[in-house]
């Protein structure tokens, strides 16, 4: 919030989080199992967020945040994609091994 970049940021990322929270907070009322998961989920989340604190300058919070951004997708994209291709492909090289 110190900078253009970070207020802009927020304006947009508040826009998207209360579209749908409201609903997500109600579903977590009614069932602990998906509360607990959805604190599990969003963890990492947060604590990569606390990056962006050492941002001091609109030309850094631009960098961190294309950081943050990437390896958020890596956590929650591309490490799950990559776990279930070779969950997958152990599966495919036993079965094939057992007659």
């Amino acid at each position: 919030m110190n900078t253009e970049y970070g207020v802009s940021f927020m304006i947009g990322f508040n826009q998207l989080y209360y579209s749908f929270s409201p609903q997500i907070a109600d579903m977590q009322r009614e069932n602990p199992i998906f509360q607990e998961a959805v604190k599990i989920g969003i963890t990492p989340l947060l604590s990569s967020l606390s990056i962006m604190k050492y941002a001091e300058s609109d030309t850094e919070v631009l960098g961190y945040g294309i950081g943050v951004i990437l390896m958020n997708i890596g956590m929650y994209f591309a490490a799950p994609v990559m776990l279930f291709c070779i969950i997958r492909k152990e599966k495919k090289k036993k079965s094939s091994c057992s007659f």
